[in-house]
């Protein structure tokens, strides 16, 4: 049941980049056949620390198909310095326990799509859109041109690149605001996502775009898009919230 606290257990944590953690969790037998998501959810963690309950809230980035075959759940954790959860997760041996609740969130797909869709990402942004890939597969069959646009500060912080370059069905371009210098041949431009809209011909009757990741990214994009004529049914947003990973 969404809301429901599930007992799990780290099962293997990795690093994804310089600045990002990906966190595998393990369900027991009988959570796993009641726990259902969508692709594009989330799910919230809880966890004590030195008495104190902490909650945090990540998008789950692994498919449904790959939960039901394995009962893990994927997260990916931006390592902040001074965190609380990044401080536990850095240094967290397999085996510690902890509560899920969810799934939760209305970042998910449906089944067709009017015009062109346009997955936009920031960070961590970046998870719910790896968790989409079977499906993304699936619209592009039945004529839905897919760009996922991905946005790091550095390259060295780039996650789940491998995942998507791999896609021939889809477009992606990832966008580098602090680096010198962007290599088009791997598909990098300069700057922020948002200055990628103008490329992408984007149709305001029909185009869809959605937004996950830094708030002030988001905010940015709303206005951009609006500003273009596209309304408020044509752009799906979930902010990550900053709270002191």
């Amino acid at each position: 049941m969404p809301g429901s606290f599930l007992s799990a257990k780290l099962y293997k944590t990795e690093q994804l980049s310089a600045n990002t953690l990906q966190l595998s969790f393990e369900l027991g037998q009988d959570d796993r056949t009641s726990f259902n998501f969508i692709a594009g959810q989330f799910l919230q963690l809880q966890f004590e620390l030195d008495g104190e309950l902490y909650k945090r809230s990540y998008s789950i980035a692994n498919t449904p198909d790959d939960f039901k075959a394995t009962g893990q759940l994927q997260v990916a954790l931006s390592l902040v310095s001074g965190g609380v959860a990044s401080g536990l997760f850095h240094k967290a041996p397999p085996g510690i326990e902890l509560n899920i609740a969810g799934p939760f969130g209305v970042l998910t797909l449906p089944e067709t799509f009017p015009g062109q869709l346009i997955l936009a990402g920031t960070g961590t942004g970046i998870a719910p859109y790896r968790s989409m890939i079977p499906q993304l597969k699936t619209l592009t069959d039945k004529g839905t041109a897919v760009t996922v646009v991905k946005g790091f500060r550095y390259r060295e912080e780039s996650i789940y690149s491998g995942d998507f370059a791999q896609l021939s069905y889809i477009k992606y371009r990832t966008c580098l605001s602090r680096e010198s210098n962007v290599n088009s041949a791997d598909h990098e431009y300069a700057g922020h996502v948002q200055d990628q809209f103008d490329a992408l011909d984007l149709n305001p009757e029909k185009d869809v775009v959605y937004l996950c990741g830094n708030p002030n990214m988001i905010d940015d994009c709303v206005a951009f898009l609006r500003d273009r004529g596209l309304s408020p049914r044509q752009i799906k947003r979930e902010k990550y919230v900053y709270s002191g990973h």
